[in-house]
């Protein structure tokens, strides 16, 4: 590949989509970006998808940039996997050593010629069918640097706030005197592996998924499985605050904590998803169900829902209180449904939300309450 350097901003240029012939359907899309100097790439695909590697403070600089950024876009964070990390690093060895800047690799300490991401990534461990993507990008030091300059790039930019990844390798290669210095590539997956962890934490296996299918099953209608604590049979509703997982019962195709840190439930905010978070109560005489919702999506998603409904023990819904499809980002807002005709029942309180493949949207949801 020739790159022409300009003291200018080039378009970025699609310059590759093909199908594999794999019975599972794949999308492979591939843009170059030149800058000043500086060199950009991203790949974004979805398709078939342990190790562990130390960082430098750089590398998690980026991850908690990345992650911000994705917050303040009403997506989950990133975990680092250190299997992608594995791959990403020698990548970026590799395009340092022979002089080269591609994703499909040229030569290779590690990998075959022709190897492309998905196959360095498959090489060391990560073999999920899941989405699946790379961003590259050399001459920049720092994470801060690199971070905004995929920013500015559209490509790049909808690698990082791409809903379906989960998981994020990160390398950062400096070789003195080679053609570019420093060399960034970042390995996303969509699927949590057994390498996976937060920063500064180890990865712990045990608390992983197990690995998935061909295709996410779909999640069971019987219930999950509740809390050990005794239910206390009051008009009142537990943890509406969601300071913790406690009596909240959780299921997400993804695998992914509903109820946050930060002290909030989020339900969507990746493709194809389907998320429950539910609760025993006792409604009691003209009990009043009250939470706020905030619905974050980059525009109109009708097929995007989320319902408040009544269930019973075994997940059949008996009313649906109130529905909600992704629309414009709104503030918070504070909703409010009557259940006196359900006074008197212990029944089953379900946010559940699903998503589809358009658009990304994320339901949050907090401060819930029973009360008279």
């Amino acid at each position: 590949m020739q790159i022409g350097i300009a003291r200018v901003i080039l378009a970025g240029m699609e310059m590759m989509r093909t199908t594999p012939k794999s019975a599972r359907a794949t999308r492979h899309r591939w843009w170059v970006l030149v800058l000043i100097t500086v060199l950009l790439s991203t790949l974004v695909l979805t398709g078939r998808g342990d190790a562990s590697t130390a960082y430098d403070s750089e590398e998690l600089q980026f991850l908690g940039l990345i992650n911000d950024y994705r917050k303040e876009n009403g997506l989950r964070p990133l975990l680092l996997s250190d299997t992608l990390t594995v791959s990403s690093e020698r990548h970026s060895e590799d395009m340092a050593d022979y002089g080269f800047f591609a994703h499909n690799t040229e030569k290779s300490s590690y990998y075959p010629a022709a190897s492309e991401p998905w196959d360095r990534m498959e090489a060391e461990g990560y073999r999920y069918n899941t989405a699946k993507g790379e961003n590259l990008a050399v001459g920049y030091e720092t994470a801060e640097e690199a971070m905004k300059a995929w920013q500015e790039s559209p490509s790049h930019n909808e690698a990082m706030l791409d809903g379906n990844y989960r998981v994020m390798g990160v390398a950062r290669i400096n070789a003195p005197g080679s053609v570019h210095g420093w060399y960034w590539t970042t390995d996303f997956g969509g699927h949590v592996d057994p390498s996976a962890h937060a920063a500064g934490e180890s990865p712990d296996p045990e608390k992983q998924a197990p690995k998935p299918a061909d295709k996410p099953a779909t999640p069971p209608t019987a219930p999950a499985e509740e809390s050990s604590e005794p239910f206390r049979d009051t008009n009142e509703l537990e943890n509406g605050a969601m300071g913790k997982l406690g009596v909240w019962s959780q299921r997400a195709r993804d695998g992914a904590d509903l109820v946050l840190q930060e002290g909030y439930a989020r339900l969507g905010g990746y493709h194809d998803g389907v998320d429950e978070l539910r609760q025993r109560i006792r409604v009691g005489e003209d009990s009043r169900l009250a939470y706020d919702l905030k619905i974050r999506t980059g525009g109109d998603q009708p097929a995007d829902r989320m319902a408040v409904r009544l269930t019973d023990g075994q997940g059949k819904t008996l009313a649906v209180l109130e529905e909600y499809t992704g629309r414009e980002a709104v503030a918070w807002e504070r909703e409010r449904v009557d259940l006196s005709r359900f006074a008197d029942r212990t029944l089953f309180l379900s946010f559940h939300a699903q998503t589809n493949g358009d658009g990304i949207t994320t339901f949050q949801v907090d401060k819930v309450s029973l009360a008279r």
